[in-house]
């Protein structure tokens, strides 16, 4: 059988181009993986598979365990692999097998991937494991704004409406500097508010990066009332595969009597039908979970996808000493958290997805 090649990159705009053949997102680019590594105080690396000829991408940042181990995640978001099209699930299989003695030989112990809902919805491995958490929603943008009106709940109808009537006006911004600080300021103000984990405290450095790197795959919509500015949110576009997503959101507390939140999702889905996008992507609720998040984001669209998480042990006796270190209750001995030996001591979801906050007024 063919030799599977395995070259590690750098993620970078040469990255960029070699994905560009694959139905890929935002989440795969290296602007995206660069302010992610932040995020998770990682350094990016890119992992191409060539085997026949047929390619297999895998945008990764290494987290260092000690001076001889370390492990891989993937983005913020929604990364996953990327395939070639004419890859089959057996050479998808064998090719990840050759990630992973090559991986294991370079003193990786663990691989964890959060699945793109709409490019992995397919892919089933056999090396590794894929968990199910939950459901996401995403609107179909192809429909007309009167089905898109029909679709939304009553509720949410109502809220737009009363936006509207208080003299609430949406704006479609560019991320810039000053843009990102007033992002930044509402969006804070709303983490605290809900009590959010503290890995959800995005600094600025955070959004500067993606302001440099992603200016023109960034959707500012912020909503204001008398010029004040009193919600805002960011949406992801990927052109190419015609994906927007809901990234991060808030609402000034003040002002969520207002709904201001509803009436800047109306919009993304209006000017994404109308810019011929194919899906918006709302997500779903808080670790997956069909939470009010989720209820909130189904009055806008009922059409559910899966969300999976992707898991590798690739080193399992380094694995088991790392597990066996952390002298975990039986309880959190069983829970679902990857990889286990990075489990956080206080109670938080297996799987770190929007914050409550993401769409909802609070």
């Amino acid at each position: 059988m063919d030799i599977v090649q395995i070259d590690f990159l750098n993620i970078d705009q040469q990255w960029d181009k070699k994905i560009k053949h694959c139905h890929f997102d935002i989440y795969h680019l290296s602007g995206w993986v660069a302010a992610s590594a932040i995020v998770d105080k990682g350094t990016p690396m890119g992992l191409m598979a060539t085997y026949k000829n047929k390619q297999l991408f895998l945008p990764i940042i290494i987290r260092k365990i000690d001076s001889a181990y370390w492990d891989a995640t993937t983005t913020y978001g929604y990364g996953g692999p990327l395939m070639d099209k004419s890859l089959s699930d057996a050479e998808a299989d064998y090719m990840l097998q050759a990630v992973k003695e090559r991986l294991f030989a370079k003193g990786c112990v663990s691989l964890f991937m959060r699945l793109h809902p709409i490019i992995n919805k397919d892919w089933i491995p056999t090396v590794g494991k894929a968990l199910t958490h939950g459901l996401t929603l995403m609107s179909d943008l192809s429909q007309s704004e009167a089905a898109h009106w029909s679709e939304t709940q009553n509720r949410h109808r109502r809220g737009i409406k009363k936006a509207i009537k208080h003299n609430v006006v949406t704006k479609i911004e560019r991320l810039t500097k000053d843009s990102a600080l007033v992002f930044s300021t509402i969006y804070k103000e709303t983490m605290a508010h809900v009590q959010a984990d503290q890995y959800y405290f995005f600094d600025d450095d955070y959004f500067f990066n993606l302001l440099e790197n992603l200016q023109d795959r960034l959707l500012l919509i912020t909503a204001y009332q008398d010029d004040t500015p009193i919600a805002s949110a960011i949406y992801t576009l990927c052109p190419e595969s015609g994906i927007m997503q809901f990234h991060l959101g808030g609402t000034c507390g003040a002002y969520s009597h207002l709904q201001p939140s509803k009436l800047i999702t109306h919009t993304a889905r209006s000017w994404g039908r109308e810019n011929n996008y194919q899906i918006l992507h709302l997500g779903g609720g808080v670790g997956a979970a069909l939470d009010s998040l989720y209820e909130y984001k189904k009055g806008f669209s009922s059409q559910e996808l899966l969300f999976k998480t992707y898991r590798l042990i690739i080193n399992p006796d380094k694995y088991a000493k790392l597990v066996a270190a952390r002298r975990l209750t039986p309880d959190e001995s069983h829970s679902d958290f990857f990889p286990l030996y990075r489990k956080p001591a206080t109670t938080e979801p297996a799987v770190k997805t929007a914050p409550a906050e993401a769409l909802a007024d609070i």
